[in-house]
């Protein structure tokens, strides 16, 4: 019986405790919570938790009809991912030692850094990395939303499990925290900060004695550069150490990328190392190839490139034309 179109009047009661033990197995397989199927499923906490115990007082029947959608939904997305291949883990490319060894850098002396690259070039994938790689790494990632110097103090405060909320002691928490820590502070996204913000940056930099590594697109190292011309910002922009710019992955970055995604065939690669220079860079390539794996899954074929032209074709208006 399909779940969506059930009428509810035809779940029976042994409907519903099957219904029930088979919730109760997936909580008990996939370590879930009540709280969890409640929310995953969209039934309020505490008709669901009724429900399951056979106490809830209303319309059973209408909540055993979301529960089935929500189990039949989720055996749709499970068949669906088996379609979809592992994309690799980190990957040590030419562009992501060089991104690591900055933070290093920065971490060590401690320094004020800039990470500047386009977009799907493995920035963030390597900032990520080289957090779970060291001690006393916190990262936190900027949006528009979140671009002030309050914004950003408390996004720090969250990330260091500070319980501090009161805007005039977020600095003096923050400073205790970093102070001796030998630490770094990682600002992913840091082209949507306000330059107040980032002058927020360089007062924590020099109360702790933290490495602070700015990580964004273009528009942060162009800000910092013209905003370094004008007095009000000089110090902020004479504490910059090391640098490194990439707009675009490297031609070896890209090689890496496929042979780690096991592709051998030539003419697969060489559409792959055009997708991968086009904007979105070694992310749109990833994304194309999960795509034409699903869609060779679906002729029951294996992949061609006739699948990662088809993929690309629903991902961009762009030409593969190289």
């Amino acid at each position: 019986m399909n779940a969506i179109t059930a009428d509810k009047g035809t779940f029976s009661n042994e409907h519903q405790d099957a219904l029930r033990d088979e919730v109760r197995a997936i909580m008990e397989r996939e370590g879930m919570s009540q709280a969890d199927v409640s929310k995953a499923s969209g039934v309020k906490y505490g008709t669901f938790t009724a429900w399951l115990s056979g106490t809830y007082a209303g319309r059973n029947e209408n909540v055993a009809a979301e529960v089935q959608i929500w189990l039949e939904a989720r055996k749709e997305q499970q068949n669906t991912l088996t379609k979809i291949p592992q994309a690799p883990g980190f990957q040590a490319t030419t562009t992501a030692r060089h991104i690591l060894d900055v933070l290093s850098f920065a971490q060590a002396s401690p320094d004020f850094v800039l990470v500047v690259g386009g977009a799907g070039i493995g920035k963030t994938t390597s900032l990520r990395r080289y957090q779970e790689t060291n001690p006393n790494v916190w990262m936190i990632t900027m949006s528009p939303t979140s671009s002030s110097p309050h914004a950003l103090l408390m996004e720090l405060c969250e990330e260091m499990r500070l319980s501090e909320r009161q805007p005039m002691k977020l600095m003096r928490a923050i400073g205790r925290k970093v102070a001796g820590s030998s630490g770094l502070i990682i600002v992913d996204e840091a082209q949507h900060l306000t330059s107040k913000a980032i002058d927020q940056l360089r007062s924590i930099f020099d109360l702790g004695g933290v490495g602070v590594a700015l990580a964004g697109n273009e528009t942060v190292y162009s800000r910092l550069e013209g905003e370094g011309r004008k007095a009000g910002f000089a110090q902020m922009y004479s504490r910059i150490g090391m640098r490194i710019t990439r707009p675009k992955p490297h031609a070896q970055d890209i090689c890496a990328l496929i042979k780690a995604w096991g592709i051998e065939d030539k003419d697969q690669a060489d559409l792959l190392k055009v997708i991968a220079r086009k904007p979105g860079a070694l992310r749109g390539m990833t994304k194309a190839l999960k795509l034409a794996s699903m869609l060779a899954a679906g002729d029951g074929a294996p992949l061609g490139t006739k699948h990662i032209k088809q993929a690309w074709s629903q991902l961009s208006s762009q030409d593969l034309a190289a």
